[in-house]
């Protein structure tokens, strides 16, 4: 019987994870004499971290209600506003108050308004000499000498006519209904013409994503390539546009990232161009500009594998720990990993730390990252960092990571349920989670539930399944059913032998 239940790659815990669970004498032809020892264990790496944004699925109103907002924004669609220096009455945070205070048409409302029927003014109320004649100096060039940047009638027909068009238009949201259709013909024709009409960012991303997929079109990388830098390329308020992290929904994008990673990812891959992992890099640095923070992580991980960015151990840690400041839970294991020394080519530079580990998996175990529960329970069931082992408290953390559905923990837990260690012993209940570990593809835990089968603990004696449970620990590489397969196949009547065969070897379904 084998136990994972300890850290990997400690040589002095494999004595103490060996269960009490032996091969029966009648089983093994042979006398009981040694504990089984356990398998070696995999080394834990440095895994890829997979970050892929989303969207909300379906035609989301909010989406092409977002997308009118922005483009009627003073800011975006105006020069004047583009130019014009700060105003408190202009501030987002105060036209929010005062739209969920219904105080839009109050006095209190100082922010500059006018129609888009009558972008000259109203004859009702209109003054001679305001700021509505293109003419008019700034009232603030006491020089004679400064441009104007007060809103010209230019600007004000401009941003009429551009509002006038944007809240009639219906392009994105027969687009997005098309796209949703499948009718990728008829969205891609709406897409465009919603770029043309409003300039939609929604709508220049989708274009990108039709042409690199060929959605009802020939893929082309490069058109797509195209439309996605008229995304990034838009002009950007870095107050505005700036994504809000926010680490309970770290998948959460808005276009401006989600056009940016799929640059990146177009790159990393060379789908439809050259490959060019530096430009990946590049993109990935944009994403972070615009608020994304798990692309700290990407840009971590490009300076620890050397791809797309020199090997710079301390800027992958800097990216690391700004990531894990945000909240990113991945950036936050990662580091448990460096200074735990737990990687496959651990780089120079950075110390091992076991306090400093076990504090960064504890972080991320409590944000709820199950492998890094299973590191904190390691390293609390061996002691590491600590004064003395603590398997009281680690036995907390298996437990945790087993009822999420982690096989190790789960033959972990196991382990000290069959032992009566920390808990009371209790032969039914390590066996089922021997047997939950092991539907997992968790060679320990196959071998271990074998040899609970093939001597009837915790429920009947199978001897059928026992070596069918051997043979499939045996098959991943686990030298200690290796050696007892030949044990328990000897054992076997004609009949368990068809029934273990059947198991392994289930007939194929008829269609």
């Amino acid at each position: 019987m084998t136990g994972t239940h300890r850290p990997f790659l400690q040589p002095n815990w494999a004595a103490r994870a060996a269960l009490a669970l032996l091969l029966a004498a009648p089983l093994a032809g042979a006398q009981q004499a040694d504990v089984a020892q356990p398998a070696a264990a995999p080394t834990q790496s440095l895994g890829s971290v997979k970050v892929t944004g989303q969207r909300n699925g379906g035609v989301d109103p909010s989406i092409v209600t977002a997308a009118k907002d922005k483009i009627l924004g003073r800011q975006f669609a105006s020069s004047c506003g583009f130019l014009s220096g700060y105003s408190a009455a202009d501030d987002e945070v105060t036209l929010a108050y005062m739209r969920d205070m219904g105080m839009m048409d109050s006095p209190s409302n100082e922010t500059e308004r006018f129609s888009d029927l009558s972008p000259a003014g109203n004859a009702k109320t209109g003054t001679v000499g305001t700021p509505l004649d293109a003419t008019t100096p700034d009232p603030n060039d006491i020089s004679g000498t400064s441009p104007a940047v007060a809103c010209g009638g230019a600007d004000r027909r401009f941003s009429a006519g551009r509002n006038w068009i944007a809240r009639k238009d219906k392009s994105l949201t027969q687009a997005f209904e098309a796209y949703e259709n499948g009718n990728y013909a008829e969205a891609r024709a709406r897409f465009e013409e919603g770029w043309k009409k409003v300039g939609y960012e929604e709508a220049a991303m989708m274009l990108g994503r039709i042409h690199l997929l060929g959605l009802g079109t020939p893929a082309s990388t490069p058109k797509a390539i195209e439309w996605l830098r008229q995304v990034v390329d838009a002009r950007y308020d870095p107050v505005g546009d700036r994504l809000k992290f926010d680490p309970k929904k770290p998948d959460s994008i808005n276009t401006r990232v989600e056009a940016s990673l799929l640059l990146a990812r177009i790159y990393l891959s060379g789908q439809g161009i050259k490959r060019d992992p530096e430009q990946a890099y590049k993109w990935w640095s944009k994403a972070l500009d615009y608020g994304f923070e798990p692309a700290g992580t990407l840009l971590a991980q490009a300076h620890l594998s050397g791809v797309g960015a020199k090997p710079d151990a301390k800027r992958a840690l800097a990216y690391l720990e700004a990531a894990g400041e945000s909240g990113h839970v991945p950036a936050l294991y990662m580091l448990g990993q460096l200074y735990h020394h737990q990687v496959p080519r651990q780089p120079e530079g950075v110390p091992l730390d076991l306090k400093r580990a076990g504090a960064y998996y504890g972080a991320a175990a409590k944000a709820g990252n199950i492998d890094a529960t299973l590191a904190a329970a390691r390293m609390m069931d061996l002691g590491e960092g600590l004064p003395a082992p603590a398997p009281e408290r680690a036995v907390v953390l298996y437990k945790d990571a087993a009822l999420k559905g982690n096989a190790d923990a789960q033959n972990a837990l196991a382990t000290f349920f069959y032992r009566g260690e920390v808990v009371p012993q209790n032969f039914a209940t390590a066996r089922q989670f021997f047997q939950a570990a092991a539907q997992r593809r968790q060679p320990d835990a196959m071998f271990n539930l074998a040899v609970m089968l093939a001597q009837g603990q915790g429920g009947d004696k199978d001897m059928a399944a026992a070596y069918a449970w051997c043979a499939l620990s045996k098959g991943l590489g686990h030298e200690q059913a290796a050696a007892a397969l030949p044990a328990i196949a000897a054992k076997l009547s004609p009949d368990e032998k068809s029934r273990a065969d059947a198991m392994l070897k289930p007939a194929p379904k008829k269609s």
